[in-house]
């Protein structure tokens, strides 16, 4: 109860101030001459209404096993603050207050019912600049880099992917250490360390938190052209890894990229039949030498008038065949306890399939007056042939309101990548922002 209470009292406090430097950021600017701290804030509250339609399969016949919820209203508060001490010190706090209710029905007339309020941090971190070319930042925090949209491999220490994103959509920040370096307009070194836990699932179920790192070096050309980066990270009792990206501009809309990540081994769940020959999860592959190459390749072209398109392949060396996908719903099937299903649920890859292919179009400024965007993308497994589509709608209806809607549709066979668990679902919503 303490720790719900101090949960509460720092996030009203953080909203409140919010508020109020949401309501009073002319009167700060106007300060700015007489002192060295000046801040800025803004709220975002987001409401939707959601349905989802399970997948009829034998892992969860009649939605009785899993009870997937077909319908959830959630609300949510998200405040954030800034405060800049000087030129050499920055704050920010980003909480978030979440109150939802789910309803998840059976085939055989049953439903239950889930009500859930919290409250958690996105960032809270503090920025320390000794220098125009060093940054020291501490505290929860996301960083990310990368040229695709669909996942960013050679970034080890968040396993973000671009397919599901709408407003709803948070990133939760991680317990880092970065050290930021640049040396003119075209050298940058970063440096990050992963020291606590943010208290998230695991990536890989059931894996304990462990310390982590990674540093990366990039060029970017000073005329604009392209970048190119280099990466190196570890982790605690586990094998090192290292990566690459880099994007070039081909014309004045067309560019070329690619991310890849390279390690020994895979620390995911992977099928396997037993003595007896029933299947179940093991980490089989922990102690094998061969190295795997996870990789995104893609095109992008953005058009004059504002609309962005993407082609995007993804290589995985560590995804499951065609053969194991099956056997992973056996495994799943035969599996007495939530924790023997969670290794299907969160296998420990970005995708579980070995090819894949993405496609995307984001439409902005349609009318009326080009308060309307739209974003269009589809994922396709070449491993089991599944895929889904996925389209966002956003409307300015106002100076501070707007509206959204999105909805998804996944096709392929009941053991399929993406049409294991659903079959589509939609989502309409708010944002209202001070």
């Amino acid at each position: 109860m303490r720790s719900v209470a101090r949960w509460a009292a720092s996030y009203l406090l953080v909203c409140a101030i919010g508020a109020g430097v949401a309501g009073a950021q002319e009167i700060g600017a106007a300060e700015t001459e007489r002192t060295p701290i000046t801040y800025r804030g803004s709220i975002e509250w987001i409401s939707a209404v959601r349905w989802v339609e399970p997948a009829e399969t034998t892992l969860n016949p009649g939605n009785r096993r899993l009870a997937i919820p077909q319908v959830g209203a959630h609300t949510e508060v998200r405040p954030h603050l800034r405060v800049d001490f000087g030129s050499r010190w920055t704050a920010v706090a980003r909480p978030r207050g979440v109150v939802s209710a789910q309803w998840a029905w059976t085939g055989d007339g049953g439903r239950t019912a889930t009500r859930d309020a919290s409250a958690n941090w996105t960032e809270a971190y503090v920025m320390w600049r000794p220098g125009d070319a060093v940054h020291v930042t501490y505290g929860l925090q996301n960083f990310g880099w990368g040229p695709a949209e669909l996942l960013a491999p050679s970034n080890r220490l968040f396993h973000e992917t671009g397919v599901f994103r709408d407003p709803l959509y948070y990133v939760r920040g991680r317990h880092l250490l970065r050290v930021n370096l640049s040396a003119g307009r075209s050298w940058s070194a970063v440096g990050l360390a992963e020291l606590g836990n943010n208290g998230e699932d695991p990536f890989v179920a059931g894996e304990r938190f462990r310390r982590q790192g990674q540093v990366k070096l990039e060029y970017s050309d000073p005329s604009g052209r392209g970048y190119a980066g280099a990466t190196l990270g570890g982790r605690e009792d586990a094998r090192p890894w290292f990566g690459e990206y880099a994007s070039v501009s081909l014309t004045d809309g067309l560019s070329v990229y690619v991310d890849a990540t390279h390690a020994r081994g895979s620390r995911a769940w992977y099928p396997v039949r037993g003595p007896d020959g029933r299947a179940a999860f093991a980490q089989r592959d922990l102690a094998r030498e061969r190295w795997r190459t996870l990789a995104v390749a893609g095109l992008r072209y953005t058009f004059a008038a504002g609309p962005d398109a993407r082609l995007e392949y993804v290589h995985q060396d560590a995804g499951y065949s065609a053969e194991e996908f099956r056997l992973a719903a056996q495994a799943a099937t035969a599996a007495l306890s939530p924790e023997g299903v969670a290794p299907f649920i969160a296998p420990g890859l970005e995708f579980a399939g070995r090819r894949l292919a993405y496609v995307s179009l984001r439409i902005p400024d349609l009318p009326p007056q080009r308060h309307l965007a739209l974003h269009a993308r589809y994922l396709r497994s070449f491993t089991d042939g599944s895929g889904v589509a996925f389209l966002t709608a956003s409307l300015e209806a106002a100076d501070a309101v707007i509206l959204f809607a999105s909805a998804s549709l996944a096709h392929g066979r009941a053991a399929a990548e993406f049409s294991r668990l659903a079959r589509g679902g939609a989502l309409l919503g708010t944002v209202w922002t001070w």
